[in-house]
Formats: C-alpha cells, sequence, structure tokens
C-alpha cells in the first residue's frame, strides 16, 4: 500500500513539473524573450558559439538552471549548439566538483549538516554505485548544477561522476534543443519528440523512487543506532563505561 501510494506520489509530482513548464510558455512572453536572445548571440557573427559556450560554462559554476539556456542557444544556432553545450557542461560540472571536493569542503560540508533530508540524500547516492548516481543526474527534481557541489563532498570517484554526468545530462539536451530548434511545432505529431520525452520521465520516476527508498533506509538506520547509542548509555554498556 505505502509503495503504491509513493509511486502515486511521485507521477503527481511529474505531472505537476510538466503543467508548469506548458503554462510558463502559455501565459509568457517566452518566444518574444528567445527571439531577443537570438538576435543578440548572433551579434558575435562566427564567435557566437565560442560566447555562448563560456556564457554555458560560466552558468554552471553558478548554479544557473541550464534548460532555458540550452533552450534559447538551440533558437539561436540549432544543432550546431549541442555540443558546445555538452562540452561546456561537463569542463563546469567537473570544476564545480574538484572546488567543492578540494577548496569549499568544509562550507559545503556545513551546509549540509543543517539540513537532515539533503544529507541523508547525499550518502544514499554517494555511496549507490555509477547507476543510481546516473539515474539521480537524470532527474530534473534535483538542481543538476547543484549537485555538482553536493557530489564533491561524498565518496564518489571523478572518473564515476564525470560518466554519470555526461550519461546523465544527454536525454534533457536532446530534447531542449530539439525544443528550441523546432519552436513552438516542437514535437507535434512526430513520435521521436514522445519517444524521448517518455524515456526522460520514466527515468525521472526511477531515480526518484530508489533514490527515496535508500533515503528512507538511511534516516531509518540513524535512527536506530542513536537509539541504541542512548540506550548504552542508560544502562552504562556504552562506550567509555
Amino acid at each position: 500500500m505505502d509503495n503504491a501510494r509513493s509511486w502515486v506520489r511521485t507521477g503527481l509530482l511529474t505531472g505537476a513539473a510538466l503543467a508548469v513548464c506548458v503554462g510558463a510558455w502559455i501565459l509568457l512572453p517566452v518566444e518574444d524573450w528567445l527571439r531577443v536572445f537570438s538576435r543578440w548571440a548572433n551579434g558575435f557573427g562566427p564567435y557566437g558559439l565560442l560566447v555562448f559556450g563560456v556564457l554555458f560554462f560560466l552558468a554552471t559554476l553558478l548554479i544557473v538552471p541550464g534548460t532555458p539556456l540550452t533552450i534559447a542557444g538551440a533558437v539561436a544556432y540549432g544543432w550546431a549548439v549541442m555540443p558546445v553545450i555538452l562540452v561546456s557542461a561537463t569542463l563546469g560540472s567537473w570544476l564545480a566538483f574538484f572546488a567543492a571536493r578540494h577548496l569549499f569542503r568544509e562550507r559545503v560540508r556545513a551546509l549540509i549538516a543543517r539540513k537532515p533530508g539533503l544529507k541523508a540524500t547525499v550518502e544514499a547516492v554517494g555511496d549507490g554505485g555509477w547507476r543510481l548516481l546516473t539515474l539521480m543526474r537524470l532527474s530534473p527534481f534535483v538542481p543538476f548544477n547543484a549537485q555538482n557541489y553536493v557530489l564533491g563532498v561524498t565518496d564518489v570517484r571523478t572518473s564515476a561522476y564525470l560518466v554519470s554526468t555526461v550519461i546523465g545530462m544527454l536525454p534533457g539536451t536532446v530534447v531542449c534543443v530539439y525544443l528550441g530548434a523546432i519552436g513552438r511545432r516542437a514535437g507535434g505529431d512526430e513520435p521521436t519528440h514522445w519517444i524521448t520525452l517518455g524515456l526522460g520521465l520514466v527515468a525521472t520516476v526511477v531515480a526518484v523512487e530508489l533514490t527515496r527508498r535508500r533515503v528512507k533506509a538511511k534516516l531509518e538506520s540513524a535512527k536506530m543506532d542513536g537509539a541504541k547509542g542512548r540506550m548504552g548509555k542508560a544502562d552504562g554498556t556504552g562506550a567509555g563505561a
């Protein structure tokens, strides 16, 4: 019963996220914003893609959401922007990961320590192997760029982190570039769009559910350890007794 409720809750969250995206497109002058950005980007001539790559790299480091920027870049440059995004995002993600692990480790740990839920999530993903890590990177419910810093203080190996980063960003990047390149008529009745979108939703549901279960197990384990420690102190069998 609890398992069924969990899946229903996850499905509702997925639907809500999609509804917000569709509503924003309909209610806000998104198309006008994209046209303005396209004119600005193309104003750099042959250096436009290079400038966009630097901009995307900085956005990754500054934890700026990459989805709007990806769509805007595709509106401006079409599919040619995709390799630029992948390279810039990978480099930015690696630098953020490196900085968190070697420069800001204590600061990031202190931030995580103040949030028990986030701490349990980090522990669950940190020792879950590259498969779970990749699923986590696929999920839009966890900010991709924020993960770069958080994962830097876990036990995740750099090689596994880079592999999961590239694999994790591919589906979302393909969908966003597709939407930007086709514009308002993206998708329509074309099966490729719906298949890609469907696979992304499935990966999201699986990632959220697997991570939720591991986090719950971590929290329950921590509670049991805390209870045993208190009992040990009470009866004099604890450490140092």
